[in-house]
């Protein structure tokens, strides 16, 4: 893993649900590998959605994988991911942020070439 993949993975943001369905994590109840696409552990029996959750940065509540809201706050995580998917434009003088791409900076009105 290179320094591109690791910035890579930053600019992309956490996988969507789908990346990770392929996974292959440890169950915490037994330690058999099981692949978070299927729905029983084969070794002790545990339902893989209950095993695996995320926290809500809201709220602090846990939530299956694939919830799209969470389920105390209504949080929306796919908004999440919609803002970590944004592309940003960062001026080198200021570092002011922008969301399109400028001939100039509104900050500090450095032009761009």
């Amino acid at each position: 893993m290179g320094l591109g993949d690791l910035l890579g993975g930053l600019i992309k943001g956490p996988p969507a649900a789908s990346d990770r369905k392929g996974q292959v994590q440890a169950c915490p109840s037994c330690g058999e590998k099981v692949n978070l696409s299927m729905e029983r552990c084969p070794k002790c029996g545990v339902r893989v959605k209950s095993m695996f959750r995320r926290k809500c940065p809201k709220c602090q509540n846990l939530v299956e994988l694939d919830a799209k809201k969470c389920t105390k706050c209504g949080y929306s995580f796919e908004a999440e991911l919609e803002r970590a998917n944004k592309t940003f434009y960062v001026c080198p003088i200021c570092g002011f942020k922008m969301e399109a791409l400028l001939t100039q900076c509104p900050a500090c009105n450095t032009r761009f070439m």
